[in-house]
């Protein structure tokens, strides 16, 4: 993320700029949020674009990840699961399929320590018709880490492999 050290405008690339982004930029709100990926996404999400709004906020809680900021990550997961849920309250997607929405809106929401929320998202992801079975597997092992309150990170190189060709089984 590059930000304009004379105005503080945060985008990708510096060289372009939406209609009307030059008014946007000098408002107290968004001159009050951090440099880089959090007043990029506020932008975006003034001009209307929520879903990449929300994968801009949900890219600033990773590097809050990084930097060991747990309280900056916590905010803007919560900022990003509301664009989300905004987009798709609008008819836009914000991943190809609806069980990769739910997979990621699961872990948001186990993240930001929403474990209900998770759970229900979870009971309806696993009703996903012609679910993959990678998938199927990360919302399980997601179960699990619902379950026990877990909101930290983890990776797919966690998530127990089933036997090959076998069939999940499915909750009713």
């Amino acid at each position: 993320m590059q930000s304009c050290p004379s105005c503080g405008y945060a985008a990708p690339d510096l060289s372009y700029a939406a209609e009307g982004i030059a008014d946007w930029v000098r408002t107290s709100e968004y001159q009050a949020l951090p440099i880089g990926f959090e007043r990029h996404a506020w932008l975006l999400e003034q001009l209307g674009h929520l879903a990449d709004a929300g994968w801009i906020n949900l890219q600033a809680a990773w590097s809050h990840d990084d930097c060991n900021q747990p309280e900056h990550a916590l905010r803007c997961r919560l900022k990003a699961i509301r664009l989300f849920q905004a987009s798709k309250a609008a008819g836009h997607d914000f991943l190809d399929t609806p069980a990769e929405e739910l997979a990621l809106a699961v872990d948001i929401l186990r993240r930001i320590g929403e474990f209900e929320a998770a759970a229900e998202t979870i009971r309806v992801a696993l009703q996903e018709e012609e679910l993959p079975e990678m998938m199927d597997a990360v919302l399980r092992f997601q179960t699990g880490l619902v379950q026990r309150r877990d909101t930290g990170r983890h990776t797919l190189d966690e998530v127990p492999r089933g036997p090959v060709g076998g069939t999940p089984v499915r909750l009713t």
